[in-house]
């Protein structure tokens, strides 16, 4: 791979992630949502540590390399400069359990963060430590070093991501609105997606430059997916707080005015969502006509005659 496409690569590479986060910048000040917040973190991290430790290293090679140094020194070098951008990638990992817990209103405990802080701040230590000590590790101590990168970034990535969407696949059962909940697990499928195609590609990045490259592009230039599906998700679907919180509230009221049941009221929230009633046969899991039987339940008590009836009647226990 000559000089001058590496460069183009890199120069994309960057060019996309700034505008990932100008995307998700955008979507945090426009909604302020705590897991909008909690995504825009861990895109600010992330490309930290994309820009320090992958493409800062990769810089300092070539510049090395023009400088006629042995291969021993510059993969030293290089080892340092990856080992000073794992901060940045352990807030990112952090940044994503935290987005995917308050996607399904889940909070992280102090407990969850000592557990993950601690072992993983060991082993930046340890890390460290093999990198001073590198020369004890005899003549394949670089590689020795290399694989031990490989193998921690692997093992790390699969557990954020696997406990991160196992949460986010599970917890989204809560969610009355099937729409809901399939735009969640679709959000979540983008990343697997991602981390089986960073660690593909970083374990391949031995084979040659190509694999390297494709690490950092994919790096950067993925969350260009579900940054798209998120603002074409909220734009239709979100709901400003305080109207939410008015909402319940006359919700609460007209329940108890017409003794609602509690399947009945989740009945009536989808209605007010405008989902017919195979849309709440479908979130429900009930048949057709059972819906059709607790619609008419419903209209009985509060003497309605239909949908928009309903909801204005609704209204009126603001």
């Amino acid at each position: 791979m000559n000089e001058t496409l590496q460069i183009t690569l890199l120069t994309g590479s960057l060019i996309t992630g700034i505008i990932v986060i100008m995307f998700s910048n955008q979507l945090v000040r426009k909604y302020r949502l705590p897991w909008l917040s909690s995504y825009f973190y861990y895109l600010i991290f992330l490309f930290v540590f994309g820009i320090y430790g992958i493409i800062g290293s990769r810089l300092i090679r070539v510049f090395l390399v023009k400088q006629d140094l042995d291969e021993q020194a510059i993969a030293s070098i290089v080892s340092f400069f990856f080992y000073l951008g794992i901060p940045f990638l352990i807030l990112s990992w952090y940044m994503f359990i935290r987005l995917a817990r308050e996607m399904v209103n889940k909070k992280v405990s102090s407990i969850f963060n000592l557990v993950y802080f601690l072992p993983l701040a060991l082993g930046f230590m340890g890390y460290g430590v093999l990198l001073l000590k590198r020369d004890l590790l005899g003549e394949n101590r670089h590689e020795l070093i290399r694989s031990s990168m490989l193998m921690g970034f692997t093992i790390v990535s699969l557990i954020v991501y696997a406990y991160s969407l196992t949460q986010l696949f599970l917890q989204s059962r809560r969610f009355l609105d099937n729409k809901d909940r399939q735009n969640i697990r679709l959000f979540g499928m983008f990343y697997i997606i991602y981390v089986l195609s960073t660690i593909t590609m970083i374990n391949l990045s031995y084979r040659g430059p190509v694999y390297g490259f494709g690490f950092i592009i994919v790096l950067f230039a993925i969350h260009l997916l579900p940054i798209f599906f998120l603002s074409l998700y909220l734009d239709k679907n979100f709901v400003e707080p305080a109207a939410k919180h008015d909402f319940y509230k006359s919700l609460a009221d007209f329940i108890e005015a017409y003794q609602i049941s509690k399947r009945e009221s989740e009945i009536v929230q989808l209605i007010c969502k405008g989902k017919s009633n195979q849309d709440i046969s479908d979130s429900l899991f009930i048949s057709l006509q059972t819906v059709k039987d607790h619609i008419h339940r419903i209209y009985l008590k509060t003497g309605v005659k239909n949908r928009v009836q309903l909801t204005n009647l609704i209204r009126t226990f603001s």
